[in-house]
């Protein structure tokens, strides 16, 4: 269960950052930007990280490979593994109305394995 949560919760945090970065680069490009500070320092410290997406995504490759049992999650599928996740019941399950709360996510278990 403990890692199903992480999962979940890196799942989401994943989807946050790449919206963010995506919307960065989009309005942005070529500006340098201040992230807004967040009320969760690990969400602070993902958005200044290069290649912070790479990191969440090897992550929650990584944690589906242990809840499979040994079945690798390809790179190639990973685009979809995220796409079919019922965000509805994510945001449900872990007390968020839109994805912005993913501040209010408890990210002690990915500080410990990091």
């Amino acid at each position: 269960m403990e890692i199903e949560e992480l999962q979940e919760k890196l799942i989401i945090t994943y989807q946050f950052i790449s919206q963010q970065n995506t919307f960065k680069r989009f309005y942005y490009q070529g500006i340098e930007v201040e992230n807004d500070q967040s009320n969760n320092e690990m969400i602070d410290k993902l958005l200044e990280l290069d290649d912070a997406e790479e990191l969440l995504k090897s992550c929650i490759i990584e944690l589906e490979d242990m809840k499979s049992g040994g079945q690798s999650l390809l790179p190639s599928e990973f685009q979809e593994f995220i796409m079919n996740q019922d965000w509805n019941q994510l945001y449900k399950k872990y007390g968020m109305k839109t994805p912005e709360d993913v501040e209010n996510l408890d990210l002690e278990m990915l500080l410990e394995l990091i």
